[in-house]
């Protein structure tokens, strides 16, 4: 099952913004969603039949900002408190997060409208804010660690065939491998990692340096405690 939605406890400020330079624009409406902690504003011009799933989500957004914020702290960081999520007719694939933007396939959404998950795993990223050149199944692993293990912990986990999987497969394989680590051996590794990550300064010898083994060595432990495959 996935996580309910809360109702909408945030006041709703409708706003009519003329998008880029051009004042002959057409205006487009965007809903503010709001909290004293943060905001959303959802932008759903583009697949208005969305528009009641986009104020859940931006609703979700607003509940889960500080929550996310407190989960992967650093010393030093300002988690952003802002999101725009805009709902994409064209878009192929799912969502990406750019900065303070999450864009969201509407094709996605108008076929899935219970994955508030993918809301969550996008809005991590926009807190992750990390700089580039980190390695992606890693920040993305902790991307959807937040989803399965904080939001939807009672979802079903996909099923690793251990001749196959590898950590770097990144999503729910990196995020059952870092919850691993965390139960069974090392706890705190998701927040120093993500420390690591948000000041440019991971690398793989970090894995040696707070759990006393490297991450291929971890990885072969958490396939040996993995029931077996029928």
């Amino acid at each position: 099952m996935y996580a309910m939605t809360p109702r909408l406890l945030f006041p709703l400020i409708f706003l009519s913004l003329t998008h880029g330079a051009d004042l002959n624009a057409e205006p487009r409406t965007v809903v503010k969603i709001a909290s004293k902690n943060a905001a959303a504003f959802v932008d759903t011009n583009d697949a208005p039949d969305l528009k009641e799933w986009g104020k859940r989500a931006g609703a979700l957004c607003v509940t889960w900002f500080p929550k996310v914020a407190a989960l992967l702290p650093s010393e030093g960081f300002t988690p952003p408190k802002e999101v725009t999520l805009y709902f994409d007719p064209k878009m192929k694939g799912v969502a990406h997060a750019l900065g303070g933007k999450i864009t969201i396939s509407a094709v996605f959404v108008r076929s899935h409208l219970d994955d508030m998950g993918m809301v969550v795993h996008e809005l991590t990223h926009v807190v992750q804010s990390y700089p580039p050149g980190g390695p992606g199944w890693l920040v993305e692993g902790i991307a959807d660690y937040i989803r399965i293990v904080h939001f939807e912990p009672q979802a079903p986990r996909p099923k690793l065939d251990p001749a196959k999987a590898s950590y770097k497969d990144a999503y729910k394989t990196t995020a059952m491998f870092l919850e691993w680590i965390e139960q069974h051996h090392t706890a705190g590794v998701v927040v120093k990692m993500n420390a690591a990550l948000r000041a440019g300064k991971y690398q793989d010898e970090l894995w040696s340096k707070l759990t006393g083994k490297t991450v291929d060595e971890l990885w072969a432990q958490f396939m040996k405690s993995l029931p077996p495959t029928p």
